[in-house]
């Protein structure tokens, strides 16, 4: 093992040019290496991922990466590409025919890296190719999916170890998370069948965050005065559409550039946004929950929450999207009293009750025309107006039914953003290719075969599609041409085709039944604890204690000091303030040792008075001062 961790030390600093592990993923790779399975709990900005990026470098066989977020996987393998690790991923947005050949790949070992979504591994595809993979590590991200008691709860990821119950290869299984509740980490051992994982946790603790929770009744005022005084970029969480695009116009308008982000966006639209802040050419954007993930952007100063979040899971990983270069960076909240009922309104109307989204189940059953009793063979639209009509339900109602049927495994989704046409062929292969090369129009020969070349085989016997872009830059025509030309074709009888724009299609997984199948006492149970973590949020914001001792025992970290120095509580009380800059040094060199630059940056303080401090508690014994490298570096 220590050849195989040494190989990856040298890979880190070969292919991502770090020169050393952070705290935490030396012992977490180590225990991979070693074949145990083992659970990582890192805070938001840990570096969860290089614990299976890195032995992915190592190790011989495949590491597979299961996720429940498509952008975030988008978003990796890109990543990977950049870095020269051949990886690719499947999920429900990439078709039967291209899901084949990427299984071939994997098998022929032309990946290092496959991240695939939980719902995939259930199917007679994967299930079929699975003994053929030599997997060494899998690798489950965002592993509190897994936990009833977890956020973002998601049936399929307790169907995982189940899934590979006939796979008689050995691989090393890693769980990991950044938002895991004692509750929730027991959830995740249990299901997982660990017998005897090895944990590695570093705590909760941001020691470089100011927690701090504005109680104001004019928040846009509020908002604006922040932003104006604030240096660096940062984000603006607000909790619907609606918010985002005002307040981005009126700080747009206060000469404060600024950007509104929703999934009510392109995806063109939204990857600019994202680009642009993370560069540096956007200072400010103010967005839905629907960003940041897989973000990488070190020096984003501050996150501001116009909206309370649901829980306090959701605000530490939002709200740590702030300084994840280690500097001074502040997480804010706005909130007033009557926020509290706007949030328990806004936590109804995004979980309606089992009665409700049963209704909605019937009714998008019967826009597909589906019997008790049948099996949907293949994806199809979803009309809106439609389904709300026939459940007698508003839009939004509609969309977050939706949402829960997917999220309880009832029902596939995908959403696409970017315009899409399907094409299937009419005919035999042989039949086609006559009927191509009778046209008198060579332009028209030319370009009905290249279409017919570029939709493939699988065309003839299901719709494939395609983006528009790729296959207007494929024929060299503009969009316009490709439609009036697919529209030709499709007269003269040689295909049928699609055209979507911004199109939700879904799935049932199983037959349809008289009632959603959905397990009840389950569904509300998990109902209920959402709303009791809505109201532990509610307690955050409220509360007469440290802030980071709140969230950091919230999270079942031990032995937590009464005061952090850093939060808005410490530093307005007396008693906190008298201890808060050796708190804070503490805190700081706790998870890892710091230099005095380091420290200083981090902390913001006084160079001499820190210089005092460091002297006072080096010669007490709270921490040690380690002189043998080119600078001192402290430690506790």
């Amino acid at each position: 093992m220590s050849d195989l961790f040494n190989q990856a030390k040298q890979n880190l600093q070969k292919i991502w040019g770090y020169p050393d592990f952070r705290s935490g993923q030396d012992k977490a790779i180590s225990s991979v290496l070693s074949g145990n399975e083992t659970l990582v709990l890192f805070p938001t900005g840990g570096g969860k991922s290089l614990c299976y990026q890195v032995p992915a470098t190592v190790l011989d066989g495949l590491t597979l990466v299961i996720s429940p977020l498509v952008a975030l996987m988008h978003d990796q393998v890109q990543q990977a590409k950049k870095l020269g690790i051949r990886a690719t991923l499947i999920n429900a947005t990439i078709s039967r025919r291209e899901t084949e050949q990427r299984l071939i790949n994997a098998r022929n070992g032309m990946y290092k890296l496959l991240y695939v979504s939980p719902e995939r591994l259930q199917t007679d595809l994967w299930q079929s190719e699975l003994p053929n993979l030599n997997i060494s590590l899998i690798a489950i991200d965002e592993a509190h999916c897994i936990s009833e008691w977890g956020h973002d709860f998601r049936p399929p990821y307790r169907m995982i170890k189940e899934s590979f119950s006939t796979y008689t290869k050995n691989p090393r299984w890693l769980a990991l998370t950044a938002t895991a509740t004692p509750e929730v980490r027991h959830d995740i051992v249990s299901v997982l069948g660990f017998k005897n994982p090895n944990v590695i946790a570093t705590g909760a603790n941001r020691a470089n965050l100011r927690w701090w929770v504005f109680n104001v009744e004019q928040k846009e005022r509020k908002l604006l005065e922040i932003v104006k005084k604030a240096k660096g970029s940062g984000l603006v969480y607000a909790g619907t559409r609606r918010a985002c695009e005002e307040l981005a116009e009126l700080l747009t308008q206060k000469a404060i550039p600024t950007k509104a982000y929703h999934a009510g966006l392109t995806s063109d639209q939204r990857a600019n946004i994202q680009q642009d802040w993370v560069d540096g050419k956007l200072p400010l954007v103010v967005a839905t929950n629907a960003f940041g993930m897989g973000i990488d952007k070190p020096d984003c100063r501050y996150v501001i929450h116009y909206d309370i979040p649901y829980s306090i899971e959701n605000y530490y990983q939002e709200a740590g999207r702030a300084g994840r270069d280690g500097a001074l960076s502040y997480p804010m909240v706005l909130y007033k009293k009557s926020d509290e009922e706007t949030s328990k309104s806004r936590m109804m109307r995004s979980y309606p009750d089992l009665d409700t989204i049963n209704q909605v189940y019937s009714a998008i059953c019967d826009s597909w025309h589906l019997a008790i009793g049948d099996v949907m063979e293949k994806i199809e639209a979803i009309d809106f107006d439609s389904v709300s009509k026939r459940s007698k339900k508003p839009i939004a109602t509609v969309r977050q039914c939706l949402s829960l049927m997917e999220q309880f495994g009832v029902l596939n989704l995908q959403t696409y953003t970017k315009e899409q046409l399907g094409v299937q062929f009419l005919g035999t292969s042989e039949g086609i290719q006559d009927q191509i090369q009778r046209y008198n129009n060579p332009k028209k020969v030319r370009f009905a075969d290249q279409v017919y070349r570029l939709f493939g085989f699988q065309a003839h016997e299901e719709t494939v599609f395609l983006e528009m872009d790729y296959l207007c830059k494929k024929l060299e025509v503009s969009r316009n041409s490709l439609l009036k030309g697919i529209q030709i074709l499709s007269r003269e009888q040689l295909l049928n085709f699609t055209h979507w724009e911004n199109q939700t299609l879904g799935q049932l997984i199983q037959e349809r039944q008289k009632r959603i199948p959905v397990d009840v006492k389950r569904f509300n149970s998990h109902r209920s604890t959402l709303f009791a973590k809505l109201e532990k949020m509610h307690l955050f914001l409220k509360t007469k204690e440290c802030r980071t001792r709140f969230i950091r025992i919230y999270f079942g970290d031990k032995n937590v000091p009464e005061f952090c120095g850093n939060c808005d509580y410490c530093l307005n009380n007396k008693k906190a303030s008298k201890t808060d800059l050796k708190n804070e040094i503490i805190n700081l060199v706790r998870e890892e040792p710091m230099s005095f630059g380091r420290l200083s940056e981090t902390s913001g303080a006084d160079e001499m008075k820190l210089k005092e401090t460091l002297d006072f508690l080096v010669r007490e014994g709270y921490l040690k001062a380690d002189t043998s490298g080119e600078e001192t570096k402290y430690s506790a």
